[in-house]
């Protein structure tokens, strides 16, 4: 029988997903509201609901600030933690496009359900 080793790639969106929350993760610790539970929660749902390859992390210009880029039905749309609201906004689009949601820690599982629900519906 033959032995298949793991796909490593900076490619795949579970690499893409798991690099941007530890960057996330990273760049919250040591402030008032730390980001573990909202960044998992949030990177689950586009995990499931994502279009499969369209998800990639980026860097900003300075290469302070990671951005992950997504598809979710049918949109394309970015997240970036923001130090100065300690919250992940959603765009629509580019980095430059409307602020669509910001996810942090007091944002509540029914918030995450209506904000997604309205993408996917």
């Amino acid at each position: 029988m033959p032995q298949f080793a793991p796909v490593r790639s900076e490619t795949t969106d579970l690499d893409a997903v798991r690099r941007y929350a530890v960057s996330v993760i990273a760049q919250s610790e040591g402030e008032a509201l730390q980001m573990k539970t909202v960044t998992l929660a949030l990177l689950g749902g586009i995990m499931w609901r994502g279009a499969p390859g369209s998800t990639e992390m980026i860097q900003d210009e300075m290469g302070t600030n990671a951005i992950l880029s997504t598809t979710l039905g049918g949109r394309h749309l970015t997240f970036s933690y923001d130090q100065n609201t300690e919250s992940i906004e959603m765009r629509e689009g580019t980095m430059d496009g409307p602020v669509l949601h910001r996810f942090c820690n007091r944002t509540l599982v029914g918030d995450f359900e209506r904000t997604f629900s309205a993408l996917w519906g």
